[in-house]
């Protein structure tokens, strides 16, 4: 059985779940505050709040195999640098957008970002595959799955619901129907 301190004893491993950690979660702080937005500006819109989900989950379906694909034949590490660049040149236009009064390109930004994901996750996982030893390049890619699978904290993202259930209810109670 292998040890897990012996998985955080490696420097390189440690340096990419520190960073996925960080990464994972300035992405779950953006989508979510992505979702506090629209519902901001749409006053609550169903069509317009589930254009943020589809805009996050719907690359996912469509992306994986490729970028899948691509990751194989690609520089990893190139790979994974360029789409976190093209990620945050995408908030930046968002950001831009939002000073002009563009609000709806938080879509957009969104959409790109999960796509992005697509590519650079399964890079991650061959770059683990080139500079970690067998043994341990199974555990870690096993516990970078369960952490962050398809680009998502999942503890975050149960999180976000709880909150998300906890904030709509409260301001729903005082809401007259």
């Amino acid at each position: 059985m292998l040890s897990s301190l012996k998985l955080f004893r490696h420097r390189f491993i440690r340096t990419i779940l520190i960073s996925n950690v960080f990464s994972q979660l300035g992405i779950w702080v953006r989508n979510f505050a992505i979702l506090l937005y629209v519902m901001d500006k749409t006053e609550g819109n169903a069509l317009y709040v589930s254009l943020v989900s589809v805009a996050e989950y719907a690359p996912m379906f469509i992306f994986t195999l490729i970028g899948g694909v691509f990751a194989d034949r690609w520089k990893a590490r190139k790979t994974l640098v360029g789409c976190d660049l093209l990620s945050a040149a995408s908030a930046g236009a968002v950001w831009l957008a939002l000073l002009s009064g563009i609000w709806e390109a938080v879509f957009l930004a969104t959409l790109v970002s999960s796509v992005l994901s697509q590519f650079s996750q399964p890079s991650g996982m061959k770059w683990f595959k080139i500079h970690v030893a067998d043994e341990l390049a199974q555990p870690v890619m096993s516990l970078l799955q369960a952490l962050f699978g398809h680009g998502h904290p999942h503890a975050a993202h149960v999180g976000s619901d709880a909150c998300y259930d906890g904030i709509v209810g409260r301001f729903q109670k005082h809401v007259p129907a």
